[in-house]
């Protein structure tokens, strides 16, 4: 009979919350990581960022009407050197993402804002994982992944990355690396809608009951990090807490969401910016700072297209 086996993680309970600040960077790198994804590789120049694995950044991409502001989840491990990593996904609508694909050139300098966010393993010490990302929503477990493996850290983990095909899966030979690595890592790759002949040997289709019990057996008992599309993270969480997984273990991070709608932005604060009302809650924008940026930093999820 198998036993449950609990492997320590990081010790540290209390984390810190870091200051959002005001970003100036400057795109040093990018490169291609599959047809429709790319990697950019940023340059703090103005203002630090310090974040934890899985927090998230806003950009203020210009565009031929305006400058737009956009939110991703960084996708390399914290660093001291103060640059960042985002792997962002062109969707065929989304023509802020496409333009950053395509217009966005090495030497360039925008401005942003970060880093946001509470989906992220650091909340969670001394608590097997179970890390899921769909698509571009693997960027967060990327991060992570990227800050475990640098810190030999040897904490339990189980991690499921969902692409449509073979082309579709991110970083798949740095995985590799780290899985080899790091022996407390266990790595699943499945294909939801593998090309007509295409070689694979993995799982294939839609992860239900009968996948999740054959890679995580045990997946009831883990903290669970999920990020995609709305309706897979929407799926995953069903099969997952038919499998016995308690609702407030199950942690999500969304891309496409719609925003909510904005009710009653017509306050002024001292003559000099809005507080903004969604539901019961109020935000306050400075004159100077986007509003998507500063609902952005307020947790409020804005489009990445």
């Amino acid at each position: 009979m198998a036993m449950d086996m609990i492997v320590p993680a990081f010790p540290k309970a209390g984390v810190p919350r870091h200051p959002v600040e005001r970003l100036t960077v400057k795109l040093k790198a990018k490169r291609r990581e599959t047809p429709d994804t790319m990697s950019f590789v940023f340059e703090v120049m103005e203002g630090v960022l310090r974040h934890y694995p899985g927090q998230a950044v806003s950009l203020d991409l210009p565009m031929p009407q305006g400058t737009v502001t956009r939110t991703f989840t960084v996708a390399s491990a914290p660093n001291l050197n103060n640059w960042f990593e985002l792997t962002i996904k062109a969707a065929p609508d989304g023509y802020a993402t496409r333009r950053m694909q395509e217009v966005l050139a090495v030497g360039d300098e925008i401005t942003g804002r970060g880093a946001f966010g509470t989906f992220s393993i650091m909340y969670y010490p001394n608590t097997p994982l179970l890390l899921i990302g769909g698509g571009s929503g693997f960027t967060p477990m990327m991060s992570t992944l990227r800050w475990l493996s640098e810190r030999g850290e040897t904490t339990d983990v189980v991690v499921i990355q969902v692409a449509r095909s073979k082309k579709d899966l991110l970083f798949r030979e740095e995985l590799d690396q780290i899985v080899t690595q790091m022996s407390t890592i266990k790595l699943f790759n499945v294909l939801s809608a593998p090309r007509k002949g295409e070689a694979w040997s993995g799982y294939r289709g839609r992860p239900d009951r009968a996948m999740i019990r054959a890679m995580v057996p045990d997946a009831y008992r883990r903290q669970t990090l999920c990020c995609g599309p709305i309706g897979f993270m929407d799926h995953m969480g069903k099969v997952l807490r038919a499998e016995g997984l308690d609702r407030a273990r199950f942690l999500t991070e969304s891309f496409g969401q719609k925003m909510a709608v904005l009710q009653d932005v017509v306050q002024p604060i001292n003559g000099d910016g809005i507080t903004v009302s969604i539901g019961a809650q109020t935000f306050d924008v400075a004159p100077d700072v986007p509003l998507s940026t500063s609902l952005a930093a307020a947790g409020k999820r804005i489009p990445t297209g």
